[in-house]
C-alpha cells in the first residue's frame, strides 16, 4: 500500500513537471507588454532583453519607438532607452554615439533639462566640460538653457561656452569699435537711449559710447586674467570667472565717456561723468536698461559699483525694478515669471 502510494505521488509530480515546462514552452514573456510588435520586433526584443528588462518595459510604457532604434547597439542599457530618445530627438547624432555618451555621463545629467542642455550646447562641448570642468569652480553646475532674459547666475552656476542667437552689431549709437554685438532685441532700445541722453549735454549720446557688449568665452579668458592682474584679491568685485560673466548673454552692455579732449581740466570731466552717471540712473529703465551694479547694493551683487555697466530686462520690468529700487538677485520666481 505504502509502495502504491508512493508511485502515485512521483507520477504526480513527474506529471506536474512535465506540464510546467509544457506551459512555459508556451509562455509569452511579452503578453503583458501595452503596445503591438510584429514578428521581427518581437524577436528582436527577445534575443537581447531578459525577463527583467522586458518586466522594466512593461512597468515604465515605454514604446516600440523609444526603444528599438538603440536595441541592438553595443552597450544598449534598457534603463537609459529614454534618455537615448530624448537626446537623439534634441539633437541628431549617431546613435551608437548617443548611446555611449548617455551610459558614460548620464550621472551628470538630469532627464527633466537634458533637451534644453542639448538644444543649447553640442556633445562635443558637453563632453570636454563634463572631463575637464570649466576650469575655474570645482563642481561648477552647467545652466540648461541660458536664453532666458532675466537669467541670474547662482553660486557655482557657469554658461560655460554658450554663443546666443540674434546678435547683431551696435550700430546708430557711438561705439568704441565696430565689431561690439548685442542680442537684436536689445539695438532699438539702445538707440533710442542714446538719442535722448543727447539732453545731458547737448552732445550725441551725452557725449557717451559703447565699449563693450556681448563677451564671448575666450574673450573673458584674457578679461579675467587682465583684473586678476589690476585688482588682484579684488578682482571678482569687477569680474567673473570665464562662464559667469553676463555679457554672454548678450543683454549686457557697457558705456563709458569719451576719452577727455586734451582742453578739458579735470573738474570739468569729472562733473561731466557725474551727470551721465546720474543720467543713466534715473532715465535708463525708461528704455528697458537697468544699471546693473548701483550703489548701496553691493553687498547684494557682489560686485563694486559700477554706474556704466546696464543689463537690458524689457520696459516693465526695467520700471518694477527702479519704482522698487532693486536689483536682479532681488527678483523673486514670481516677478520673473511675470516679466520673462
Amino acid at each position: 500500500m505504502k509502495l502504491k502510494r508512493t508511485l502515485f505521488l512521483v507520477s504526480l509530480l513527474v506529471l506536474f513537471v512535465i506540464c510546467f515546462f509544457k506551459m512555459n514552452e508556451h509562455y509569452d514573456e511579452l503578453a503583458r507588454y501595452p503596445y503591438e510588435l510584429n514578428e521581427e520586433e518581437r524577436s528582436l526584443v527577445l534575443k537581447h532583453m531578459d525577463t527583467e528588462e522586458i518586466d522594466f518595459l512593461v512597468s515604465q510604457k515605454i514604446e516600440p519607438s523609444q526603444f528599438l532604434p538603440y536595441i541592438d547597439i553595443e552597450g544598449f542599457q534598457v534603463e537609459n532607452t529614454l534618455w537615448y530618445d530624448k537626446a537623439y530627438h534634441a539633437r541628431k547624432e549617431d546613435k551608437s554615439y548617443i548611446v555611449s555618451f548617455i551610459n558614460k555621463y548620464r550621472s551628470n545629467l538630469q532627464y527633466t533639462t537634458l533637451d534644453s542642455l542639448l538644444k543649447t550646447y553640442s556633445y562635443n562641448v558637453l563632453t570636454r566640460y563634463f572631463d575637464e570642468g570649466d576650469g575655474y569652480q570645482s563642481e561648477s553646475i552647467l545652466v540648461p538653457d541660458p536664453s532666458m532674459k532675466l537669467e541670474v547666475l547662482k553660486n557655482k552656476e557657469t554658461f560655460y561656452t554658450y554663443e546666443p542667437d540674434n546678435l547683431v552689431n551696435v550700430s546708430g549709437v557711438p561705439v568704441k569699435n565696430k565689431n561690439i554685438k548685442i542680442k537684436k532685441e536689445v539695438l532699438q532700445p539702445l538707440q533710442k537711449m542714446a538719442k535722448d541722453a543727447k539732453e545731458i549735454n547737448n552732445k550725441t549720446f551725452g557725449d557717451m559710447e559703447v565699449t563693450a557688449g556681448y563677451i564671448s568665452y575666450e574673450n573673458q579668458v584674457s578679461l579675467y586674467e587682465e583684473a586678476v592682474k589690476k585688482y588682484k584679491d579684488e578682482a571678482l568685485s569687477y569680474t567673473d570667472y570665464p562662464g559667469r560673466n553676463e555679457a554672454q548673454l548678450g543683454y549686457t552692455i557697457e558705456l563709458l565717456p569719451k576719452e577727455n579732449s586734451k582742453n578739458k581740466n579735470k573738474e570739468e570731466t569729472k562733473k561731466e561723468e557725474q551727470e551721465q552717471a546720474i543720467w543713466l540712473k534715473d532715465n535708463a529703465y525708461k528704455y528697458g536698461f537697468v544699471i546693473r551694479y548701483p550703489k548701496q547694493k553691493e553687498d547684494v551683487t557682489h560686485k563694486a559699483y559700477q554706474p556704466y555697466i546696464l543689463r537690458y530686462v524689457g520696459e516693465e520690468c526695467a520700471k518694477y525694478m527702479h519704482d522698487k529700487g532693486i536689483v536682479m538677485e532681488e527678483l523673486s520666481e514670481k516677478d520673473i515669471e511675470e516679466f520673462s
